[in-house]
């Protein structure tokens, strides 16, 4: 039995025939059930998820695909690790449909000969004082540490908001690896766990697998796998991977691993600032910021995290170690860059408390991270009161950030708003709170009507809400922020955005057909990794050799690259079902970031043409973009 549909309503499941890979299980799922015709909570809207299925380092993650409440189409999450244990239920991919009568724990219980679940409800007392997602993943570890467990929970932002994630923590011995937990946030994915399903987790174990006979059959495989590795690579298993994996690891031209290290090395006076801002702030100072950012941020994590090694991995056996923790903390680039200079706060100790605070919740860091510094925005230039949000008004003036003690200052300052904005939100504290749960531009919506005689304001540098914000439009009011480089393919109108299914090479722009072609490569190749269940940092070593590995444990020729143009074909007939569609870009700032990018980035072409015809031209550019992509893709995805 490798698949089952969970009806956690009548709590009782039945198995699925087939060979699937975890997304094409979710959209098969989805187009089967007609989850379109029903809203994004509704208990019809399926939840999926599926591991990994190349037995290699690497191959290990649980993907997660449903409806976004918060995209409005359907998206998918990936969790480093968790699919490790998961395996040892014996299965490969669980759907969840129904709605449990009182709030719970799914249990997936894969120790005896046959599979069993069972529901631990959680009073609705339990619930009201939740404040915290590491008090519930504590309730569940005193449960079951005495079982070799996994569990995924959800925490109080999903509960009332429409950007919940997931979390999943490593355990050993009875305790909880210190740096190992790990998230599957895009798209409000916990948020549909909970709001749809009632499910406030899944806890799971088992021992298939785990004979004699099973376990040598599997190290047999694992040995044809790595031979396949060694002989591409002409060298070791492990050299090969980690010469494929050293900006996770460590990187000695930069002295400094992971993402949160390596990337600041990249992204320079073009990391994002002060909610995208970066087009109206003279280059020269934002060097200068820069510059902060790397002492403040950069060399206080290598102090504190890579010189002391504090390195661990997701819970699968990998030697990149990618995980860096300090203080009890993870650290990566996305999270502390959306809930850092993003903000204006550029001090790593004020932004752990704001990312401390945003993962206790239970946020999609990125999500939130990019929301509050809208909100900062629209507090600093006066569209929204200090005392309709319920914070005071943050210091978000680039000339206010002058001197090493205002930069401190203010960083503390900032992210202690953010940390009281972050409560606000996830317990829909006020009005606003309510409002602002649903995302920017669905916010915008509302805002714009609520607010119509102050937008009439001629001081005001816009004149709509959602012209400050900065995220990817999907049909009528769906929407997901864009990941944190200031990159023209994140800005693009594409069928799944807010990941890395585009061309996000950041300081570069290109003609619309090339910024196409290079999308849809990037796609290819993202969709396939994911729908394997392979973690994306190992994508540099194994996609060159993807096809023979799979073909060894399939015992199939299967063509990827059709099977990835399907699974693309097929999410864009189930969102043109539920009335999605690429809609023209409606914030201001956004088409601000494209158009000054083309002189930032130094093609002088695109920058005089933008001058020149202004909007036109960046019409032209967009829709020229759209045309090639859908030509390539073999979808209609053209904005109308």
């Amino acid at each position: 039995m490798n698949n089952i549909i969970i009806d956690v309503k009548n709590k009782k499941y039945e198995s699925i025939e087939g060979e699937f890979f975890p997304i094409s299980w979710g959209i098969y799922l989805h187009h089967k059930y007609e989850t379109w015709k029903y809203d994004a909570y509704h208990e019809k809207n399926i939840f999926c998820f599926g591991r990994g299925v190349l037995p290699i380092i690497g191959g290990n993650r649980l993907i997660f695909s449903f409806r976004s409440p918060l995209w409005e189409g359907f998206h998918f999450s990936a969790m480093g690790g968790a699919g490790y244990v998961f395996k040892n239920t014996g299965l490969k991919n669980v759907a969840i449909i129904g709605r449990c009568e009182d709030p719970s724990l799914l249990i997936i219980d894969g120790e005896g000969e046959n599979l069993k679940i069972d529901f631990m409800e959680i009073e609705e007392s339990y619930l009201k004082e939740y404040k915290s997602i590491y008090d519930l993943n504590q309730y569940i570890l005193k449960r079951f540490k005495e079982k070799n467990y996994r569990a995924f929970i959800v925490g109080p932002a999903s509960l009332n908001t429409d950007m919940g994630a997931i979390l999943s923590h490593t355990v050993k011995n009875g305790k909880f690896v210190e740096g190992s937990e790990d998230w599957a946030a895009r798209g409000g994915v916990g948020s549909v766990l909970y709001r749809a399903h009632n499910i406030l987790g899944v806890v799971y174990y088992g021992e298939k697998g785990s004979s004699k006979e099973e376990l040598k059959k599997q190290k047999e495989l694992e040995k044809k796998l790595r031979k396949i590795v060694e002989d591409y690579y002409n060298n070791p298993y492990i050299k090969a991977i980690l010469e494929h994996t050293k900006k996770y690891r460590y990187n000695e031209e930069t002295k400094t691993g992971g993402t949160f290290g390596n990337n600041y090395h990249y992204t320079l006076e073009i990391t994002p600032i002060f909610n995208w801002k970066m087009p109206y702030i003279p280059k020269h100072i934002r060097i200068k910021l820069h510059k902060k950012i790397m002492e403040y941020f950069v060399d206080r994590f290598n102090k504190e995290a890579i010189e002391p090694k504090n390195w661990t991995h997701c819970g699968e056996p990998c030697p990149v170690l990618c995980k860096k923790y300090r203080k009890g903390l993870k650290v990566d680039y996305e999270p502390y860059e959306a809930n850092g200079p993003l903000l204006g706060v550029f001090d790593i100790y004020a932004t752990d408390e704001i990312v401390h605070k945003v993962d206790a919740l239970g946020f999609d860091a990125i999500e939130f991270g990019n929301l509050a510094s809208w909100v900062f925005e629209l507090l600093d230039v006066g569209l929204l009161k200090p005392e309709e949000v319920g914070i005071d008004k943050p210091i978000f003036n680039i000339l206010d950030y002058k001197t090493d003690e205002d930069i401190l200052k203010n960083s503390e300052y900032n992210g202690k708003l953010a940390v009281e904005l972050a409560e606000i939100v996830a317990f829909n504290k006020n009005e606003m709170g309510k409002i602002l749960s649903k995302g920017i531009r669905k916010a915008s919506i509302i805002l714009n009507e609520k607010f119509k005689e102050r937008l009439k304001d001629n001081n005001l540098p816009f004149n709509k809400f959602n012209d400050y914000g900065v995220y990817v439009p999907f049909g009528e009011q769906g929407s997901i922020s864009p990941t944190m480089y200031w990159a023209i393919g994140n800005f693009m109108p594409y069928i799944i955005q807010g990941k890395y299914l585009t061309y996000y090479q950041c300081g570069v722009f290109l003609e619309p057909e090339e910024l196409a072609k290079l999308s849809v490569e990037r796609a290819i190749e993202e969709i396939t990794i994911e729908n394997l269940g392979i973690c994306r940092f190992h994508r540099k070593w194994i996609y060159p050799i993807i096809k023979s590995l799979v073909r060894e444990v399939t015992s199939e020729d299967i063509d990827l690259d059709s099977m990835a143009y399907k699974l693309i074909n097929d999410i864009t007939a189930y969102d043109k079902k539920l009335g999605g569609y690429p809609p023209y870009i409606d914030s201001h700032r956004v088409k601000d970031l494209i158009v000054a990018g083309a002189e930032e980035f130094g093609n002088d072409k695109w920058a005089l043409y933008f001058k020149e015809e202004g909007e036109n031209k960046l019409s032209e550019y967009l829709r020229r973009v759209m045309d090639e992509y859908s030509n390539l893709l073999g979808i209609d995805w053209r904005i109308k």
